[in-house]
């Protein structure tokens, strides 16, 4: 039987939801301007390329205080969330080129369905909160929000239709990423756990940046544009995952997914004072719903019963 949640540990663990959320609203705007500096596939390998350097030396140190067969493991479980994060990475890259910074923080939380899809499939712990009333009430005010959200946003200048399609690809990918997040890795401390899987994810985005990208133009990039690279790569590929990570271990996917709900009111106020993008109110509507859906999601995690 899974132990329930203690007040404490959950109280920490939306902490650190609140403090992922934080570090992932800003993402988009940072990504939003790099559409016009760099393509997906060389923005997407050179800030992986910076988050693997960060990681590479906590990931070392802890390694050498394992035994080889532990060291193993390690790796092997990595290898599934670090494919499925690869992939919805891919999709996040390009999506920047086909949306605003607040409709794509928006259309990203359609990984929630799909969370809840592959939790409910792979992860025991997740089914619980099948039987629960408040749950589905949360997931249909969440829904009811990206329809309403997208029914106005679509066939306008903040999305297309392969804006959406990225969106849709990034969605289904990271909702299976965070579902092995938590089935092959809740047994690592966090900072092992993201930093394996950043070097894993690593890899193939950097070959396919040399392979598809214009990387040449990171050597075109003045000293200012190189650090806030560097920065959008701390910010949302190292601090971000790994207080998500946190969150993910203590109340599961598709809680945490629930309370990333949140990100997208913060990247339109965000862009409203920074960038000029505006929400139109059906959309701000929108917004009041998924925000009443992310609070019953988390209420129906706390008080429903484990198996």
């Amino acid at each position: 039987m899974t132990p329930p949640i203690q007040s404490r540990s959950f109280s920490l663990a939306i902490a650190s939801m609140l403090l992922a959320l934080f570090f992932w609203a800003i993402i988009p705007l940072f990504l939003e301007h790099f559409t016009h500096l760099l393509d997906p596939w060389t923005a997407n390998g050179a800030r992986f390329f910076f988050a693997a350097a960060f990681w590479s030396p906590f990931v070392a140190k802890a390694m050498r205080r394992m035994a080889p067969a532990e060291r193993s493991a390690a790796w092997k479980a990595a290898l599934v969330p670090a494919a499925a994060h690869g992939a919805s990475q891919v999709f996040f890259g390009i999506a920047p080129y086909y949306n605003n910074a607040t409709m794509l923080n928006f259309g990203c939380r359609l990984s929630i369905p799909f969370a809840t899809l592959f939790g409910f499939w792979l992860l025991k712990s997740e089914r619980p909160l099948a039987r629960s009333p408040v749950f589905w009430a949360g997931l249909a005010c969440a829904m009811g929000g990206f329809l309403l959200m997208f029914e106005k946003g679509f066939g306008t200048d903040s999305t297309s239709v392969p804006g959406m399609l990225s969106l849709l690809g990034f969605a289904a990918a990271w909702g299976l990423y965070v579902v092995f997040v938590r089935r092959n890795l809740s047994g690592y401390p966090v900072h092992l756990a993201y930093g394996v899987v950043s070097l894993l994810t690593c890899i193939p985005l950097v070959i396919l940046m040399f392979w598809m990208g214009d990387w040449p133009a990171l050597l075109r990039l003045p000293l200012d544009q190189w650090l806030w690279l560097i920065l959008s790569a701390l910010i949302g590929l190292t601090l971000g995952h790994v207080f998500y990570y946190r969150a993910i271990q203590t109340i599961g996917p598709i809680a945490s997914e629930g309370g990333m709900l949140l990100i997208p009111f913060q990247t339109a106020i965000l862009a409203h004072f920074l960038l000029g993008d505006r929400l139109s109110p059906a959309q701000w509507a929108a917004g009041g719903v998924l925000i009443l859906g992310c609070t019953l999601l988390l209420r129906a995690r706390f008080t429903t019963p484990p198996e």
